[in-house]
């Protein structure tokens, strides 16, 4: 009896089997694409510095995120939280935000130092101090 070649995937198959097109008939995804690859990536990167016994002052880890990842990061309810404390004066320019707009920009284009985010976000409600 002959056996046949082994199964290759071809360059179409493959694409075909990837996640973005593997269930083309859905049009509403319950979490976006790019938030859960941020999410993923995350705790990929959590998970890795664990095995390896990494801690955060050994790796040089990125700090400051745009708003669309920093919200996931920060374990927030979406984006317009993180703008809300922006506009408020809970998180403060210079300290846990910055904007980095280009120069003939008139939208801000607003990142989040997550660390510094992460200590004032766990300060009790009667220590918070924002614009009144």
């Amino acid at each position: 009896m002959e056996r046949s070649p082994p199964y290759k995937a071809t360059k179409k198959q493959s694409d075909e089997a990837s996640l973005p097109n593997r269930y083309p008939n859905i049009t509403e995804r319950l979490i976006p694409a790019s938030q859960l690859e941020a999410v993923v990536e995350r705790l990929v990167k959590k998970q890795l510095a664990q095995m390896f016994a990494v801690t955060a002052s050994d790796a040089h880890q990125k700090q400051w995120y745009d708003t669309e990842d920093a919200w996931s990061l920060l374990d927030l309810g979406n984006s317009e939280q993180l703008r809300e404390m922006t506009r408020s004066g809970f998180l403060r320019f210079g300290i846990e935000v910055r904007d980095v707009r280009s120069p003939n920009s008139q939208v801000p284009r607003y990142q989040f130092h997550i660390e510094k985010c992460e200590t004032r976000l766990s300060l009790p409600p009667e220590k918070r101090q924002g614009k009144k």
